[in-house]
């Protein structure tokens, strides 16, 4: 019974303790590019990162009309997650500690260059 025991608890410490590689590898990640002076990858959500041509809004939905979610300034950077609409592109912005996912005009955005 006490052999079982050892051999359960062993096992749930190892699976526990397996879980975490991938925060590693993505900071290893990060370490490596600011090492040599590449840019730190983006999500894999993320279409291509761009910081606006004007300060603006981050909207709830793709109107002028909708509820502000956050306020940007040109030193930041928004990250493009999706743009299929003809108006606004869907964007997220970190801000602190918070993240934003919300829709932002197109033309406040420099051309992506292709």
């Amino acid at each position: 019974m006490r052999k079982l025991f050892y051999i359960t608890c062993s096992f749930f410490c190892l699976s526990s303790c397996s879980g975490g590689g991938n925060d590693v590898q993505d900071g290893e990640q990060v370490t490596i590019a600011s090492e040599t002076g590449q840019p730190t990858p983006l999500p894999a959500d993320v279409i291509y990162s761009a910081k606006p041509l004007i300060n603006g809004r981050l909207y709830s939905k793709p109107n002028f009309e909708a509820s502000s979610l956050a306020y940007f300034d040109t030193a930041q950077s928004i990250h493009i997650l999706d743009t299929s609409n003809t108006m606004f592109v869907r964007a997220r912005i970190l801000q602190d500690t918070s993240s934003y996912t919300g829709y932002v005009p197109k033309t406040i955005l420099p051309e992506q260059k292709q």
